[in-house]
């Protein structure tokens, strides 16, 4: 056949004749020849039962694990990972739009998979990202539906993780975390009765002592597999075999949360090496060419490779003498968009890995691998401590994300209790599920468009959309703008139809006539209610309905926009008149930090403090003074003479002192207990480096400032702030300006021990000398700096949940810290300022013999005590560079921005936006608590609590609001303190899905760290949920029974399993008694479904 080939290449091109070859006559019996030989050249070896294989001619692709002994077992996976927005918008990625950004389109990697596994039963799929996987389902036919089922029952399309998408696990909330979870669950049981038992979370930037124990254990993981880790620890972990352990780090939860843990080689979640066959990604990388008669033959190069490959993996990860599985990552981002390219190849390498015998290779997947790891039987090492914060190099820390993009980590977490307090209220009212959904999809309302194709519930676009923004691209701010901008209109899109089932369940409880004007006030943290504001002005009343979504009474400060200081406030149920006061609406620090809403926004403020039972909607009349009264509270400026006395503002709990010459907090004393400390407050900012390692969205590096901070430039010119007070019965404030964009308010409420401040920052200036230059950039940052004696120690919360120890690494050069990094014996942190910043999503504290100073937060920020006393929080980030992580754009938030393609004046097209408009003006708030050490958790659960659990509030006007009456309470009596209803859920059936959490952890507090009892059948007021005829408990995410989770999980082996502690083992029966009472242990979560009559 090579002959004629050969002989033909100093032949003249003629035209074709068929019955040649290569410009050489042949006869027919050559050529029946030549076919037969060329087919004996592709089947070199003996087929299945010795006919011709109908899948890949002479491929051999089943298999599974040996237990030949030393033989490694490589488990191929082949997996996408999908995020569900980064660079691209979902639906961007799952269209297959806007390529010029990226090559991605979802719904042919769903499309080309399933064809794929259909032609061959060998071939396995993993598939994670439901948002993506639901949305091209509801585009199936019922045909392709029945094989897609059969897949999944097959094990050919399996899923893990199973969430709505990928969440990330430093700036995340532990409700919103079990909410993202529950919620692809939901539908993954629903149509295929598929419970996902294995945990997938290979992209997020480090992982939390959360996800162990809530996130995995809690949900029925039996493993938790992932890529990216500190690369001082993977770098120990290679060394001592020990890249799979068990995860163990709530020192509450103990042995009852510990989970099998995975990390991946080298940081990644793709394939090793020269083994990527996508076309897309890859562009096919190098096809395994099998046919003898190529001169290109490759193939036993490529088995070579991947033996050489294996052995190298089984030596870094294999430990114990019985150990002989690894996994192969056949897959990464957007890739199997043509599964043809990678099937065809990977079933070349199985047959002939397979056929060389040293190694054995076969299709699999995370959930095979963990099979066959839990049947080795080995003892692995115990981790006890999370993964947080990443470094990926010396100087490459990932903490900026915990702060970046503020703005939107702030209306995410608004909007995710929010999206709580809806659904309590949709169920004490007794309402339909599903009025607004259908109604909408009839109307065609026009935020259909970011709906899910799945809802069904009001709730369901709302839940959707706090789902997606929790990923790991979402909530981090690590996003391009565009896509931040879409992130943001999905929330306004799903709680537009939630705020339809709001209205009709607050005029169901206020018994208002249908259709009868119901405000909701969301933008209150702008000065804006029109409702209020266009009543006071046209001097009428109305009524400001609040209601109260937490477990416990609280104590409200209540502050609506409003017209005139000429006001009363009535009790609507007693109409008795409550004690109020006007105040300036809160203080901006020049015209510069003028907010988007600026023009429709109030001067003034009416401020009283609302007394709230648990889950209570209570009425308050606002009306004008009869008397012409003004209630407006009186003001004074402080000079700033070095004569003047200090400045105090104090309530019967709590007393706070300014330094009347500098403008700064000088002190804070808790009258309770009799604790004070010395603390001042400013804000300062660290220049973003812009050499070698730049700071971006993801990397925080700042540039010229000593290792532990203490050198950086304050916001203000001379570090000093001017101070105005402001004195009333109900409010006490100062407010500060500090620059031209920096402004904070500090309050102090009646009868509550936190100080408030609300601070305002930005937009923060970018320009250099003369405004000629662009600088670096800014990260700004409100410090408190005290007298207490903390050491190296801090506390930051993980998630919410478990209060974690942090000791700061030493800062000195090239310093090998013993103890700062727990898993790892000696740690040399080369980043002194990032690489002591964690992740802080509701408080930071500091103790010592002094007290506790306490920082609760209302987003995820960054924090780090660089030097004993202190605590410092990152509120806002504005870099000029790209720290080259892949989003390829600088974190420069401004009003508006250009499309990504634009033609300038000169005809020449730019394929990167331009920013419009001044930067980003961004307001939060932090609560500051000082107790003494042994009382410091009482103060910081219960503001955790309230700042997730915010007040609804609306406002009714005068002629809708109904005469005095009763106010609504739902639930019959406070839960214990150490208590919180997370979820309370009216679901299609009727039935009610509740989650009860214990809120402390262990040595938290003497009275309240202990197992409580919860009363699940005396819990409401309301005649439709009187008593439960039915109680049934659930996994965490809803999706199987509690009793069938625990029968069904297995538990590898640690180390120190003899003393490992189960601290749930005395807390798993069934609800007790004619008020089915439960017991709840220190941080433990139980989720019911409760059925009435």
């Amino acid at each position: 056949i090579l002959w004629p080939r050969l002989q033909s290449k100093s032949t003249p091109k003629k035209p074709r004749d068929p019955s040649t070859f290569a410009g050489v006559k042949m006869r027919p019996w050559v050529l029946v020849a030549a076919l037969a030989a060329l087919t004996w050249s592709t089947h070199a070896v003996p087929l299945r039962g010795g006919t011709e294989d109908p899948f890949v001619p002479g491929c051999i692709t089943s298999g599974g694990p040996t237990e030949e002994p030393g033989k490694i077992n490589v488990h191929l996976v082949c997996h996408t990972h999908d995020d569900v927005g980064w660079l691209k918008t979902v639906d961007q990625y799952y269209y297959g739009a806007n390529n010029s950004i990226q090559h991605a389109g979802v719904q042919y990697i769903l499309d080309t998979v399933v064809s794929e596994c259909m032609a061959n039963p060998d071939r396995k799929f993993t598939y994670v990202e439901q948002a993506f996987f639901q949305r091209w389902w509801t585009e199936q036919t019922p045909a392709m539906k029945v094989v897609v089922q059969k897949l999944v029952k097959n094990g050919q399309l399996q899923f893990i993780n199973g969430g709505w998408s990928m969440h990330d696990e430093a700036c995340t909330h532990f409700v919103s975390m079990i909410e993202n979870t529950a919620f692809g669950h939901r539908f993954l049981k629903e149509q295929f009765g598929y419970i996902p038992r294995v945990g997938w979370q290979v992209d997020p930037f480090g992982h939390s002592a959360t996800q162990a124990t809530l996130l995995s254990a809690e949900v029925g993981f039996e493993a938790l597999y992932f890529a990216r880790i500190d690369w001082q620890e993977s770098k120990q972990r290679i060394k001592d075999k020990a890249m799979e352990m068990i995860w163990r780090p709530s020192e509450t939860l103990g042995s009852s949360a510990e989970v099998f843990t995975g990390a991946f080689l080298f940081d990644g979640y793709g394939p090793p090496p020269g083994f990527c066959f996508d076309q897309a990604q890859c562009n096919g990388g190098f096809p395994v060419m099998d046919d003898l008669c190529m001169e290109d033959v490759n193939v036993a190069e490529y088995v070579d490779r991947f033996v050489e490959t294996a052995f190298k993996y089984a030596n870094s990860t294999r430990k114990g003498a019985t150990a002989q599985n690894i996994m192969f990552l056949m897959g990464s981002d957007f890739q199997y968009e043509n599964a043809d390219g990678w099937y065809k190849n990977l079933d070349k390498i199985i047959h002939h890995v397979n056929k060389d015998g040293r190694v054995n290779a076969f299709y699999s997947t995370p959930n095979d691998y963990t099979d066959a790891k839990f049947k080795e039987q080995i003892e692995f090492d115990v981790k006890t401590d999370d993964f947080m914060p990443l470094a990926d190099s010396a100087h490459s820390y990932w903490t900026g994300f915990y702060t970046s993009r503020p703005a939107l980590k702030r209306y995410e977490r608004y909007m995710a209790g929010y999206l709580q307090a809806a659904r309590q209220l949709q169920l004490l009212a007794d309402l339909q599920v599903n009025t607004h959904v259908t109604a909408a999809l009839r109307g065609g309302k026009p935020w259909f468009r970011y709906w899910t194709g799945m809802d069904r519930h009001d709730m369901d676009p709302l839940a959707a959309a706090v789902a997606l923004n929790q990923h790991h691209d979402a909530i981090t701010g690590t996003e391009m703008q565009h896509v931040a901008y879409d992130y943001a209109a999905r929330l306004a899109a799903g709680g537009a139809v939630a705020d339809l089932a709001v209205q009709d369940a607050l005029r169901s409880l206020e018994k208002l006539a249908p259709g009868a004007e119901v405000a909701l006030c969301k933008l209150l943290n702008e000065s804006v209610c029109e409702a209020s504001q266009t009543a006071s002005a046209a001097g009428e009343g109305f009524a400001v309905l609040v209601y109260n979504p937490l477990s416990q009474s609280r104590r409200f400060p209540t502050r609506i926009p409003v017209a005139t200081p000429q006001l009363t406030v009535k009790d609507g149920e007693t109409a008795t008149e409550v004690p109020s006061t006007v105040v300036d609406a809160t203080k901006i620090a020049s015209s510069e930090q003028a907010m988007q809403n600026q023009g429709k926004a109030s001067k003034l403020e009416l401020v009283f403090m609302a007394e709230l039972g648990p889950f209570e909607l209570k009425r308050y009349v606002v009306e004008p003074s009869k008397a012409k009264q003004s209630v407006r509270a009186s003001e004074e400026k402080a000079s700033g003479a070095k004569d003047k006395k200090d400045v105090t503002i104090e309530n019967e709990l709590v007393r706070v002192t300014f330094d009347s010459n500098t403008g700064l907090l000088k002190s804070v004393a808790n009258k309770a207990d009799g604790t004070e400390v010395a603390v001042s407050q400013n804000f300062f900012w660290y220049e973003s480096a812009t050499t070698d390692q730049k700071s971006g969205a993801y990397i925080f590096r700042p540039n010229h400032t000593s290792p532990d901070g203490q050198d950086i430039a304050c916001a203000s010119a001379d570090c000093r702030a001017t101070l105005e007070v402001v004195r009333s019965a109900v409010v006490q404030e100062v407010r500060q300006v500090f620059s031209a964009w920096v402004a904070q308010t500090v309050r102090v409420y009646a009868g509550r021990a936190d100080v408030e401040l609300e601070w305002t920052v930005g937009p923060v200036p970018h320009e250099g000398d003369a405004g000629k230059t662009l600088h670096p950039g800014k990260e700004v940052i409100s410090r408190f700096s005290s007298d207490i004696a903390s050491g190296d120690a801090l506390y930051t919360d993980s998630n919410g949940r478990d209060m974690l120890l942090r000791h700061r690494c030493s800062t000195a050069p090239n310093a090998r810290d013993k103890h700062c990094r727990p898993s790892v014996p000696v740690y040399n942190v080369t980043e002194p300022v990032a690489g002591n910043y964690f992740p802080v999503n509701t408080q930071a504290m500091i103790t010592g013999p002094e007290g506790a100073m306490t920082v609760s937060v209302d987003r995820s920020q960054g924090v780090a005590s660089m030097v004993a006393g202190q605590l410092e929080l990152m509120v806002h980030r504005r870099v000029l560079e790209d720290d080259n992580r892949g989003v390829a754009e600088p974190l420069n938030e401004t009003q508006s921005i250009s499309p990504y393609d634009w033609v300038d004046d000169k005809k020449v097209v730019h394929h990167s936006p331009y920013r419009i408009g001044k930067g980003l003006v961004v307001r939060g708030k932090h609560r500051l608590t000082i107790t003494s050490s042994a009382r410091a958790a009482r103060s910081y659960r219960a503001l955790q609590s309230e700042i997730y659990y915010e007040p609804l509030i609306a406002v009714v006007p005068s002629s809708g609001h109904a005469p005095s009456r009763a106010a609504f309470q739902g639930l019959q009596a406070d839960l214990p303190a150490n208590v919180e209803i997370l979820t309370l859920e009216k679901q299609e059936d009727g039935s009610v899905l509740l989650r009860v959490a214990h809120k402390f952890g262990i040595n938290e507090d003497d009275a309240l760290a202990v197992p409580v009892d919860v009363p699940l059948g005396a819990l409401f007021t309301v005649a439709h949920l009187a008593t439960p005829i039915k109680i049934k408990e659930l996994s965490l995410s809803a999706n199987q029974s509690r009793k069938a989770m625990l029968a069904r999980r297995r538990r590898f082996m640690a180390k120190d399993r003899a003393t490992a502690k189960n601290r749930f083992e005395h807390y798993e029966e069934k609800p007790r008694g004619e008020d089915a009472i439960i017991t709840l242990a220190p941080l433990q979560i139980r989720t019911f479904k409760l059925f009435f009559e």
